[in-house]
């Protein structure tokens, strides 16, 4: 077998497809998968198919990281994956950097231990809404936060941005996902009377402000609708978020905006690339 770094990353998603079956897959061991219903409640989907969604994000990732001077190398990178779930990008970055430089964090108890259990590499560590990330100043070299600022709060948004601009290295990779203003389309165009999931139907409550939402959004400022998540994440810190870049722009002041993707044939959320002065 190929060492593990020299495996192309379209050979690699093909393993890590086949690993939903079988944990050993051409001599490597890879994590095994936690039910469908916990997968889908992460990231939307499960198994093959958020695995070819996570993909394309993680070529992104690596493509952008490379362009501007920091790309991801087995030997040196440190990757923290913030707000990581059960653990899809840990798995396909599993490939291109070693353990011990591998790093997640999430609020949800359960879900690390989720990911504990299925033998997810890295260093997994909850965190809470207003709490501290347990890294030192210019840590890393790459963040990624897939889905997670989508859902935070102003307050909890530009806590997290100052810890994340702290525990940064210059010249740090961070990318991220927005809701756009598609996403305000989109809530006003909720069936309310057959919802999806209880995630519709708690969106559908918001539907006749969305005028008033996208006037806001409009002069560029942030968004909330408190609709909660259940354990862990009450209303007052987890929500639905959208975030135009406008806001973006003027309010963080440790990152530079090197590239925005509000592109739904691409990525469902929009896409923000950032790195770290």
């Amino acid at each position: 077998m190929e060492s593990i770094e020299l495996i192309s990353d379209d050979k690699w998603l093909e393993m890590l497809i086949k690993s939903i079956e079988t944990k050993v897959v051409e001599g490597i061991e890879f994590p095994s998968f936690p039910e469908d219903s916990i997968q889908a409640q992460f990231v939307g989907s499960s198994n093959e198919h958020a695995l070819r969604e996570g993909f394309e994000f993680y070529k992104l990732v690596k493509g952008y990281a490379s362009a501007l001077g920091m790309p991801i190398n087995r030997g040196h990178t440190k990757l923290l994956d913030f707000g990581c779930g059960w653990g899809r990008y840990l798995r396909l970055f599993q490939k291109d950097i070693a353990e011990e430089n591998l790093f997640g964090v999430d609020v949800d108890p359960l879900i690390l231990n989720e990911c504990r259990k299925n033998k997810v590499l890295g260093e997994l560590t909850r965190i809470f809404p207003d709490g501290k990330l347990p890294y030192p100043d210019d840590f890393f070299d790459c963040v990624i936060a897939y889905s997670v600022f989508t859902h935070l709060p102003e307050h909890v948004h530009n806590h997290w941005i100052g810890e994340i601009a702290r525990v940064a290295k210059p010249g740090c990779v961070f990318v991220l996902t927005l809701e756009s203003r598609r996403f305000l389309d989109f809530v006003e165009n909720i069936d309310s009377e057959n919802p999806q999931s209880g995630w519709h139907a708690g969106l559908s409550h918001f539907s006749r402000e969305i005028p008033a939402f996208r006037e806001l959004y409009n002069e560029g400022k942030f968004v909330y609708l408190p609709t909660g998540g259940g354990d862990f994440r009450a209303a007052d810190v987890y929500g639905d978020a959208v975030v135009p870049l406008k806001y973006v722009e003027q309010t963080w002041r440790h990152f530079n905006i090197i590239d925005y993707i509000d592109d739904p044939a691409r990525f469902w959320q929009a896409v923000l690339i950032a790195q770290h002065q």
